[in-house]
């Protein structure tokens, strides 16, 4: 993986995780307005929407991410990733393994896997992920069958963490700031920024309060 999608995910701050179905607009719109803003990272992110859909829509993220140099993941589905060739994919725990990824994608590509626990976390970082993402922190739409692990939750798995990582679930302006003292690399949020009155206004804010608390 070259230096420079390393920089850019240890460096990011803020990591949008698209969901057309949570949102108060086109997700291509909601993109246009993060990047706008100074968003280097993202995830798409749509459970509902057809395979052919979904690869129109990962090509247009693509070009967006090329022109604004971001970092494009795509969730769950390794072919779309490499037929655009995104930046990388994230894992769930249910679809395939790290090293069954690397063999489709390579290793220039960035793959990343949710973990909810100690032992989520160390099988993904044995098995080479280059980021894992620990949540939910919170209580969230997102992952409403997985309980919410809190900050005491949280703090008993970072003593574990060895690459880069960042939190997700249910992550609000209001509530981030205790959680930027454990320096992840970025944090990711879906309706915060999806449906965000101003977009913009909001993700500037937040990469603000990510950047300034280092």
């Amino acid at each position: 993986m070259g230096n420079t999608r390393i920089n850019l995910l240890k460096n990011a701050g803020l990591y949008f995780v698209t969901s057309g179905e949570l949102s108060s607009a086109p997700t291509i719109d909601v993109l246009k307005k993060y990047l706008k803003a100074g968003g280097r990272m993202f995830q798409l992110r749509e459970k509902t929407m057809s395979s052919s859909d979904l690869l129109t829509l990962a090509s247009a993220c693509k070009k967006l991410a090329d022109e604004h140099d971001a970092l494009f993941i795509v969730n769950d589905d390794v072919k779309i990733a490499g037929a655009v060739k995104a930046d990388g994919v994230h894992l769930g725990q249910e679809d395939m393994s790290v090293q069954e990824a690397r063999k489709i994608l390579g290793t220039d590509c960035i793959i990343g896997v949710s973990t909810h626990n100690i032992e989520e976390a160390i099988l993904a970082q044995e098995q080479g992920a280059d980021y894992i993402n620990i949540g939910p922190v919170y209580p969230t739409q997102t992952k409403e069958h997985t309980a919410a692990l809190g900050l005491t939750g949280v703090e008993k798995i970072l003593p574990y963490v060895r690459v880069p990582f960042t939190f997700m679930g249910g992550l609000k302006e209001k509530n981030i700031l205790p959680l930027l003292k454990y320096k992840p690399c970025a944090l990711a949020m879906v309706t915060e920024i999806s449906r965000a009155t101003d977009v913009e206004e909001k993700v500037k804010n937040l990469l603000s309060m990510c950047f300034n608390s280092y």
